[in-house]
């Protein structure tokens, strides 16, 4: 067997692992590696690579082994470990992923990210979900269903949100936002997302607080700076021109593991 170097980042609790160009991975593989007791542990594995469009390539693999078309979380986590590995460090990069190119600018610490890739804005007539007050569904580079709730702490999130991950409105499946409003006047609220190929709740999704932002937006119009909680931390959704999605980056460790 051969031993691999990777590193770990978290962004705000939703947690990767990183490997460069050149491994190939399997989704068993994958499984392996993300497993919290027999393996790293994480949310999904990526690698950082190369591109002729942008200043490095993102790709994204949920735990269950499945490619995702992109994760906010983690393409934050990716560029600034990217960032980290070069001696000329910019304030801006761009990041290729399986279909668009997005653009991050530094922040503090880590990378904020602007959500280039928003589309299907309430696609589906959500009518028929009468369990909560209101429904809508966006795609901000992968699906994602989000309801309005009146305790989110209550919401048994991985049992509510499979049945809507797998409901036959969504062929593809889709990801699931429980979110509640905190305080309308500073226009923060709490939300939990049940992640499709994670399978579980995870402690914060990027692209699923940019689509609870915008639904936000759309229900209550809100603007400008949204400060949204998670169980991974505090976030801020800048709703303009255009969006952008920025929090906390944490480098875990690095180390090296047997394949």
């Amino acid at each position: 067997m051969s031993k691999v170097s990777f590193v770990k980042y978290s962004g705000n609790g939703n947690d990767f692992i990183i490997f460069r160009e050149g491994l190939t991975l399997n989704p068993e593989l994958i499984v392996r590696l993300c497993h919290r007791h027999f393996g790293i542990g994480a949310d999904g594995v990526m690698i950082l690579g190369t591109s002729t469009k942008a200043d490095a390539r993102m790709r994204i693999f949920n735990a269950d082994g499945s490619e995702a078309e992109m994760c906010g979380n983690g393409l934050r986590c990716l560029a600034t470990y990217f960032d980290y590995t070069r001696t000329d460090k910019k304030d801006s990069y761009l990041i290729e992923t399986m279909h668009a190119v997005y653009p991050v600018f530094r922040k503090g610490q880590s990378f904020a990210l602007e959500m280039s890739e928003i589309k299907e804005k309430n696609l589906f007539d959500l009518s028929e979900f009468k369990t909560y007050p209101k429904s809508f569904y966006i795609n901000t580079g992968v699906p994602h269903l989000v309801f309005l709730v009146q305790d989110v702490k209550s919401i048994d999130v991985k049992k509510e949100g499979s049945f809507y991950r797998f409901h036959p409105l969504f062929p593809k499946g889709t990801n699931v936002t429980f979110v509640e409003i905190k305080n309308e006047h500073s226009k923060s609220a709490y939300a939990r997302t049940y992640e499709r190929g994670v399978e579980d709740e995870t402690y914060s999704c990027g692209t699923g607080l940019t689509a609870t932002a915008l639904a936000l937006s759309y229900w209550l119009g809100w603007s400008a700076d949204l400060k949204l909680h998670t169980k991974g931390g505090d976030h801020v959704v800048s709703l303009g021109e255009k969006v952008f999605y920025s929090g906390e980056v944490v480098r875990c460790f690095e180390g090296e593991v047997e394949l």
